[in-house]
């Protein structure tokens, strides 16, 4: 057991206190594949926190502008069709999201490595203004919290005790990643 002195409970009291009164969007996107240079996002979702406390959420269907390949109709079940008819253009999404997103903390499973870059590409595409959001990644930070043969969403979900039943879309992905995110930051102030 770690003995904790009363100094560093009350650091720790302090920093947990901050987490409470700060804003957080944890999203993620659906993209057409792996580029951010070259391929679209499809869907976007996000859930506005202050603490552990949602707030406002935010979900949308994006309209490509050429075919999406069937490989990734398999994993996400977006096809061109579905996205023409119920989607928005992606300026208009972009925009929408980057105003909901505010300043938060942003926070996403791999958006350093992946849904960030796809954020600030768009960005560039649609000559909106560049975010400059902090970023907290949940699989970063799930490796530094935890030991766990894998690391993905879905494992990280489990651990906790949480089921990502609807993998590969946007929204189920967001309310599982909003859970673990909390779970992560109790535990690292040690609130658990």
């Amino acid at each position: 057991m770690v003995y904790m002195t009363e100094e560093l409970k009350f650091q720790l009291a302090e920093k947990y206190q901050k987490f409470l009164e700060t804003e957080f969007v944890v999203f993620d996107l659906e993209t057409s594949g792996l580029d951010p240079q070259k391929d679209e996002i499809l869907e976007i979702a996000g859930i506005r926190l202050r603490g552990p406390v949602e707030i406002a959420r935010f979900e949308t269907l994006i309209q490509p502008t050429r075919a999406i390949p069937p490989e990734v109709e398999k994993i996400n079940g977006l096809n061109e069709i579905f996205l023409l008819v119920n989607g928005r253009k992606s300026k208009e999404a972009m925009s929408d999201f980057l105003s909901f997103a505010g300043e938060a903390i942003m926070v996403g499973h791999n958006i350093k490595d992946f849904d960030w870059l796809f954020v600030l590409a768009h960005a560039t595409r649609h000559q909106l203004i560049k975010p400059t959001n902090n970023l907290i990644d949940t699989l970063l930070l799930s490796r530094k919290l935890l030991s766990l043969p894998k690391y993905n969403l879905t494992e990280v979900a489990r651990h906790f005790g949480f089921e990502n039943r609807n993998a590969h879309r946007a929204m189920p992905d967001v309310e599982v990643n909003a859970q673990v995110f909390i779970k992560l930051m109790e535990k690292m102030m040690k609130v658990e």
